[in-house]
């Protein structure tokens, strides 16, 4: 399910907040905190190993495991259990379709039987 960026996250009380402060959000705050954390890299090159290594759990969890989370969606059926799991998604354009122009004209396909009934008519 693709969660659209009004709906509200709710993370398990256990999951490290590694984005975020807090473990209710709305979609679109998660978005704007990953932004951030692409943006500051820089920092988490300069870490000491431990938190390196924590960094990198953190990272495998958000993005193989998932986090345990509640997600409060829109369509009013409350709050909903699961994971919350990051994606890159990739979306191909789509191949443009090549207009072809066909006369006015009708072209009716041949029928198998316009031959009989050509000698039917002939016959008669």
């Amino acid at each position: 399910m693709k969660l659209q960026q009004n709906e509200i996250v709710s993370l398990d009380e256990h999951s490290i907040p590694i984005l975020l402060p807090h473990p209710t959000f709305k979609v679109s705050e998660l978005l704007k905190a990953i932004i951030t954390k692409i943006i500051n890299t820089d920092n988490i090159c300069t870490n000491a190993a431990n938190s390196k290594r924590r960094h990198h759990q953190e990272i495998h969890e958000w993005w193989d495991e998932g986090i345990d989370c509640e997600v409060l969606t829109c369509d009013g059926k409350g709050w909903q259990k699961g994971k919350v799991r990051l994606a890159l998604e990739f979306i191909p354009d789509e191949p443009e379709v090549e207009e072809i122009s066909v006369s006015n004209q009708l072209f009716l396909p041949e029928s198998p039987l316009d031959d009989l009934r050509q000698m039917m008519n002939d016959n008669s």
